[in-house]
C-alpha cells in the first residue's frame, strides 16, 4: 500500500486492497452517511476504500487531489486527529451530473459541521463552519468517483478566525456554527 518512505499510519489500519462493494445506491448513502458518522473520514482519513473507485478525484477551494489513499493520507496532515471532530446533518442523494470524463453520477450531498485544529503554523484551532460535501457515485460502477467541498463561510474567514483565536474581534467574520443536534 505504498514504499517505506510513504508510509502512513492509516495502512496499518486501512486495507486498501480490499474489493470494491457492489451495492445500489440506496445502500451506498446509507454506508457513506453511517462510514462518515462513525469514521469522521473527513477530519481522520479513515476512509472506507471499498466504496471509492481506483480512479477517486478530490477538490475543495484549496486542493485538488487523486486517490482515495493521497486523500486519506492529506487528511491526516492537516488535521489535528485528536480534536477534530465531523457532525453530520444529513447524507442525501441531491440529483445527477456527468463526471469529468463523461459518466453519467448521482449526487450525494453531506452536510456537515466540521471542528476541531489543524496542523498548521505549529496547530491552530479552528472555528467551527459548515461545509457541503458532494460525492458522484459513478452509475458504471456505483463507487464515489469525485468528492468537492464547498465551504459555508470563505478561506481567508477560516484562516484569520484561526490566527485570531476567535471572530469576537473582528466583526466581520461569520460567528462559528452551532453545535449540530444528534438525530
Amino acid at each position: 500500500a505504498g514504499s517505506a518512505d510513504q508510509r502512513s499510519p492509516l495502512d496499518d489500519e486501512i486495507d486498501w486492497d480490499e474489493p470494491k462493494a457492489k451495492v445500489g445506491l440506496e445502500e451506498m448513502v446509507r454506508l457513506l452517511d453511517s462510514g462518515i458518522r462513525e469514521r469522521e473520514w473527513f477530519v481522520s482519513g479513515k476512509v472506507m476504500p471499498a466504496l471509492f473507485a481506483d480512479d477517486f478525484r478530490f477538490q475543495d477551494p484549496d486542493v485538488k487531489l487523486k486517490g482515495i489513499r493521497n486523500y486519506a493520507m492529506g487528511v491526516t496532515k492537516i488535521f489535528d486527529t485528536s480534536t477534530s471532530r465531523v457532525q453530520v446533518v444529513s447524507t442525501a442523494v441531491n440529483g445527477t451530473r456527468t463526471t469529468e470524463e463523461g459518466d453519467p453520477a448521482d449526487v450525494v450531498t453531506v452536510t456537515w459541521r466540521i471542528s476541531g485544529g489543524v496542523n498548521i503554523l505549529g496547530g491552530l484551532a479552528i472555528k467551527p463552519y459548515m461545509i457541503e460535501t458532494d460525492l458522484l457515485v459513478r452509475r458504471s460502477d456505483g463507487l464515489v468517483v469525485f468528492q468537492e467541498d464547498r465551504f459555508a463561510i470563505p478561506g481567508w474567514d477560516i484562516l484569520l478566525s484561526a490566527l485570531g483565536r476567535g471572530y469576537a474581534w473582528n466583526p466581520w467574520l461569520a460567528p462559528p456554527a452551532p453545535p449540530v443536534e444528534a438525530a
